[in-house]
Order: C-alpha cells, then structure tokens, then sequence
C-alpha cells in the first residue's frame, strides 16, 4: 500500500506506532502478565492501527477484519473465553490512547489531527472486535457441531455378543439428527459384522413420539432389507402405550420387556 492522507502528521504517528509497536505490546504483556503469543497478536493489531494512519482507514479495513477472524478462530484453538476477550477490549483501548497521548505530547501535533486519529484508530478497533466477536462464535458453534456429530456416533453403538448377533442400545432422547445416524451406522455395522440378528434396546428411551417410533420401524424394516432380523427389547408399559396410541403398527416384530428376556428366548439357541 502506499500513503494515500495526504496528512503529514498522520503518516509520521502511524510511523511512530510502527516503530514502537514491539515495544508497546510487550510492555503490555508484562503488565496484564500475557502470554508471548498475546504481545505478537498485540503487535501485529498495533501495525494494522499504524497502517490505517498511513495509508487510510478503508484500505486497512479488509486487513483488520482478516486479523480479527484468525484472532478468533485463535481464541477457540486455545479455550479463551469470549468474555474475558471482551472485556480485555477496554483495558487495550485505554493503554493504546495512553501511549497516543504521549505521542501527541511528545510532537506537539495539532488538535486537529487528535480528532483525524480517533477517527481512524477507533472504528478499526471496533471493527477488530466485531469480527473477532464474529469469528469466535462461529468457530464455537463448528466445535459444538463436530462434539455433537461425535456424540451421534457414539451413542449408536452396536455391540455384538456372539457369532452374526449384537446389540443396539438406545439411550436417552432421539431427534431428527440422531435418528439419520442410527439409521446410517446401524445399517453399515449390521453389514461389516455380517449380523442375522439385531437386538434393539429400548429400556434407556426416555420419550417415544411418532418421530421416535416411525425411526424405530424403519430401522427394522431396512434392517430387513439386508437380511438382518430385528427383535425389539426393554419395552416399558408406558412407551408400549404411547406407540399404541400413535398407531404405528409393531405386531409382526417381536418384542419383549428385557434384554436379558430376549436374548434368553433367541440368542443362546442360535
């Protein structure tokens, strides 16, 4: 980039800032007792505030939102917290007006030119915090998508417990998402096992509701489509009441109360 204010003193402030911008961060480190890779990120937002006092606050715009996006993926990586982020904002606009203030002392610079800086400085700070904010949040939830879809595999284990045998336990609630991976890693596990029987364990089911119960048919249903037979355990009364109620026709699967009752009546006879 090449100076574009045609403002003198602004051009030499931002060559100030420059030259100090080591100096500035690391001085900053010590005293908010921050880490080395704090007084790099420091310096390099001290050039960016440099950069905008030379060559003009729209150029550098594109830069700083860049550095606040890495910053905020950054904070993620290392488990900082937002809010302690934010609220280090405060403490770093008044240490960089502090040393701007020693800096106008210093050479004198016009009134002026005091207002052209924090005309310049201000919005590139609130717009490096913005797309840090934004940045963070998104990289936040990606981590809480990726431990959710995680969690979705894990929790469709099939277990196996004898030659072309296994079992799936259910446990706890099912939704939409969780419903596809069990269809999904059912399917593949009952397939690179080679199973003929599959033991679907209801009793960790908390709440059974057309969703739940149409999930549970048609996990059998292709079940059977591959040549594996499906046998329901761990009914309760009251989810056995509920799929009544929801008309979803069970009658030509057989069901029992326990696991143990199930495999009892099937698995050892095989």
């Amino acid at each position: 980039m090449s100076a574009v204010n045609g403002n003198e003193e602004l051009i030499a402030i931002g060559n100030i800032i420059e030259e100090r911008k080591h100096d500035s961060a690391r001085a900053m480190k010590e005293n908010e007792q921050e880490s080395e890779q704090a007084e790099v990120v420091r310096a390099e937002l001290f050039q960016l505030f440099a950069d905008g006092l030379k060559y003009g606050k729209d150029a550098t715009f594109p830069n700083i939102t860049e550095w606040g996006k890495r910053i905020g993926r950054l904070a993620i990586e290392h488990g900082v917290q937002l809010e302690q982020s934010l609220l280090g904002t405060t403490t770093f606009r008044t240490y960089v007006w502090d040393m701007l203030e020693d800096v106008f002392r210093e050479n004198q610079f016009s009134s002026q030119t005091v207002f052209q800086v924090a005309r310049i400085i201000d919005p590139l700070l609130d717009q490096a915090v913005y797309a840090y904010s934004t940045s963070f949040i998104y990289a936040y939830k990606d981590e809480l998508d990726e431990a959710h879809d995680e969690f979705l595999k894990l929790s469709a284990p099939v277990v196996p417990v004898l030659d072309g045998i296994a079992i799936l336990p259910i446990i706890g609630s099912v939704d939409e998402k969780r419903a596809f991976y069990l269809m999904d890693t059912t399917l593949q596990e009952a397939t690179q096992k080679q199973l003929n029987y599959l033991f679907i364990d209801l009793s960790g089911v908390t709440i059974v509701d057309t969703m739940v119960a149409n999930s549970i048919h048609n996990i059998i249903q292709s079940l059977e489509l591959i040549g594996v037979k499906a046998i329901l355990s761990g009914i309760r009364p009251e989810v056995a009441h509920t799929m009544v109620s929801l008309g979803i026709n069970f009658s030509d699967i057989q069901t029992y109360n326990s696991l143990q009752q199930a495999l009892s009546m099937h698995a050892f006879d095989q």
